[in-house]
């Protein structure tokens, strides 16, 4: 008599009796038409879950193409949003529209149902797509936070020309899309009779894949984390200079402008702690399962932590466009104008109750004229704090490739 081990999330083998030769064999040697389906069967998941579980996935689809799409549009439709940072911004916007319109339901899919529904094709795009989506986002943003560090603290700026930013943007989409390949090439779509069910299911190749996942976390969570430590430490690094030469001249303004922006980047650094660490918790503790022998349950085990991380992963890509909308004024602007989002980002209200205040139009038209920063005077000199955008470049006029 034998012991059936049955886990499509991971190996699949059939063990021996204790007692017996410690000998494992993999599933493609044995007869399963002989043998009953060894879990329950419940082909998909109650009417009840199923409500639940597309009502906290649309606002994720809603928001997250509304918000992606309005940034998208607003930068890439005003030359004077097309800042360099900004630039890489809607590069990872169009990362994350993707994510939001295409992943949501593939998760859905394999979620609902107990077998495998997406065939051959969905079972190398699901990790494919999502993975690589992910690291062009993550790539972005590992790019802004280079570009602010430049133009801020190093005063860089015209560094990265029009020629550099059209290449940066063309290659985090091949690394991304290479360092994904994997997920696509190594993995299979695969059938099994059992005596009373079909079973289908999407497997990989462990044993090339082990390896691959820690390369991927570490390129997906930990560097990018390091690269925004790094750099936004040197950006309130710098600031803090510009609060000791404020103190001194009794200019407070630099002191509160140097505290918005340390709360501004340090949302944003929690925001892709909470968001990665997850999945990086998942990959770990399947790393740890796969260095055992399979047993039974042990996907299920998995289920809540697998749930949650991708959950985080779609929520991060519809969360990512307001996030950084909100951290630019020129940006929280121009999406208060967009029909779609706009109740998102209110205009400001025009102030015309003091005597001889500006009418609207002329607010409006003088509104680009105002400088960007606060600015503070030393004696006869002028001394400028940074501002979180780096300078202006219009592709159009850029040299050619």
């Amino acid at each position: 008599m034998v012991f059936l081990i049955v886990d499509v999330q991971w190996n699949l083998y059939l063990e021996l009796p204790p007692g017996s030769t410690e000998k494992n064999y993999s599933w493609q040697d044995i007869d399963t038409t002989k043998y009953r389906f060894p879990s329950d069967i419940w082909i998909i998941r109650p009417t009840w879950e199923i409500i639940v579980k597309v009502m906290t996935i649309l606002p994720v689809f809603v928001v997250g193409v509304l918000a992606n799409s309005s940034l998208i549009r607003v930068i890439l439709g005003n030359k004077l949003l097309r800042t360099t940072t900004n630039l890489f911004i809607a590069n990872m916007a169009i990362a994350d529209l993707g994510t939001c319109m295409l992943c949501p339901w593939m998760f859905l899919c394999v979620d609902f149902f107990q077998n495998y529904m997406l065939g051959s094709v969905g079972c190398r795009l699901d990790g494919l797509l999502l993975q690589a989506l992910t690291l062009v986002a993550v790539f972005s943003l590992s790019a802004v936070s280079y570009d602010r560090v430049t133009s801020i603290v190093l005063q860089w700026s015209g560094k990265l020309t029009c020629r550099t930013v059209k290449i940066l943007l063309v290659f985090t989409w091949i690394a991304g899309l290479v360092l994904a390949a994997p997920l696509a090439l190594f993995r299979r779509y695969e059938e099994r009779q059992w005596m009373d069910h079909l079973e289908m299911f999407c497997t990989e190749d462990t044993k090339i894949l082990y390896s691959y996942w820690h390369v991927f976390v570490c390129f997906s969570v930990w560097v990018p984390l390091a690269i925004m430590a790094v750099c936004y430490s040197a950006i309130l690094i710098k600031l803090g200079r510009y609060e000791s030469q404020a103190l001194k001249s009794k200019h407070p303004i630099v002191v509160r402008y140097k505290g918005r922006v340390a709360r501004v980047l340090a949302l944003v650094v929690l925001s892709f702690i909470m968001f990665r660490v997850p999945f990086t918790a998942m990959v770990l503790r399947r790393a740890q399962l796969l260095q055992k022998p399979a047993k039974l349950g042990q996907a299920e085990s998995m289920y809540l932590l697998w749930y949650i991380s991708r959950y985080l992963v779609m929520v991060n890509a519809a969360l990512n466009p307001l996030l950084y909308g909100c951290t630019s004024g020129s940006l929280r602007r121009a999406l208060a104008t967009c029909s779609g989002i706009s109740w998102i980002f209110p205009r400001e209200k025009e102030n015309l109750s003091k005597p001889g205040s500006i009418s609207p139009n002329t607010s409006a038209c003088l509104d680009s004229l105002r400088p960007r920063s606060p600015c503070i005077r030393f004696g006869q000199h002028r001394d400028t704090i940074p501002t979180l955008s780096s300078r202006v470049i219009h592709l159009n006029s850029g040299p050619k490739f």
